[in-house]
């Protein structure tokens, strides 16, 4: 790799102050020792236990790390999201510091320069899960591959690196609700994939998990697909066809039959007139909150309350070989 080449690593926390310490040893001796530039910003996502002062503390044993907490939890992908826009490396990478190795992170970045975009990280070690939320999870995949064009895969979560290019097409979409394991798929540059085993560095728990992947999905289809809208409109077009042929059956048995119950006939017709014309309104309505849905992004993704840095940053570093180099050659 170019020896000037620089290495961002983004990483999120929020209440996972039991990691810091071993996580910021190992990550800075691994890209100590297979990179000259890197930077390492740590995003805090609202934590309330006490990961501000042990990351405070920490920042004095290791350098080039940057700190930033959000003013309160706006969830992992946007905490990762605000690390991403700092970022000034060449090649970015996503991580979470509670599970992803960080001595994967070299063959990670070998491969994006190698195949340029994007390489996702894909775990290979993944727990059991009951047949339920398997079938469901399956099913969820096949639907955004067909829909949002994009294959999802068991075990691709936040481990990622992006080329500086896939970086700046990132930050052009200002969508609030960010999925990053789809938005970095749908940037239509070159992506690879990468198999690694997870390390997890803390006990996690798994109860309302499954609530919380059901929620997910459901703002994830909001979020990027007019597809569920567009299956309400069909629903309401249909509704209102049937409640129109209903009508004309009406109308052909008050002209065909003969003692037709009294009554039946104008009521039957304001029944079917009315749902003919609420779905027809449901239609038009689901299609009109689908173009809006687009054009009311505004408010800013997140706000930042704290920012703290290293003694020594990536900046010093750069500045400190440019003086030596321009030492050693004095020609130039």
């Amino acid at each position: 790799m170019d020896s000037h080449t620089v290495i961002s690593i983004v990483a999120a926390l929020e209440n996972d102050a039991s990691v810091i310490d071993h996580f910021l040893d190992h990550l800075s001796q691994q890209l100590s020792a297979h990179y000259r530039f890197f930077e390492i910003i740590i995003v805090d996502d609202g934590s309330t236990d006490d990961t501000r002062r042990i990351l405070e503390k920490k920042m004095k044993e290791v350098q080039r790390v940057r700190y930033m907490r959000l003013s309160r939890s706006f969830g992992r992908d946007v905490a990762l999201s605000a690390g991403i826009e700092s970022a000034v490396g060449d090649y970015v990478v996503t991580m979470n510091p509670t599970c992803d190795p960080v001595e994967c992170i070299p063959d990670l970045v070998a491969k994006c320069r190698t195949t340029g975009g994007i390489v996702h990280g894909v775990a290979t070690n993944l727990s059991e899960r009951s047949v339920f939320r398997e079938v469901f999870g399956n099913l969820f995949r096949k639907y955004c591959k067909k829909h949002l064009g994009v294959e999802l895969r068991r075990g691709a979560e936040d481990f990622r690196v992006m080329s500086r290019q896939a970086v700046n097409a990132l930050l052009q979409v200002r969508v609030h609700s960010r999925y990053l394991r789809v938005l970095t798929l749908t940037l239509g540059y070159q992506h690879d994939f990468f198999d690694y085993a997870m390390k997890e560095r803390r006990d996690t728990s798994s109860s309302g998990l499954f609530v919380a992947e059901v929620s997910t999905a459901v703002d994830l289809l909001a979020a990027n697909t007019r597809h569920p809208l567009r299956v309400v409109t069909l629903a309401g077009i249909a509704g209102a066809a049937i409640n129109l042929a209903y009508a004309a059956y009406v109308l052909a048995i008050y002209l065909l039959k003969q003692n037709v119950a009294e009554g039946w006939t104008t009521l039957s017709l304001q029944l079917s007139g009315m749902f003919f014309f609420l779905c027809l309104i449901l239609a038009v309505i689901s299609e009109y909150v689908g173009a809006i849905l687009g054009e009311v992004r505004s408010r800013p993704l997140y706000f930042i309350s704290h920012e703290a840095n290293s003694s020594v940053l990536l900046e010093d570093t750069v500045q400190s070989s440019i003086v030596r180099e321009s030492n050693e050659n004095p020609e130039l």
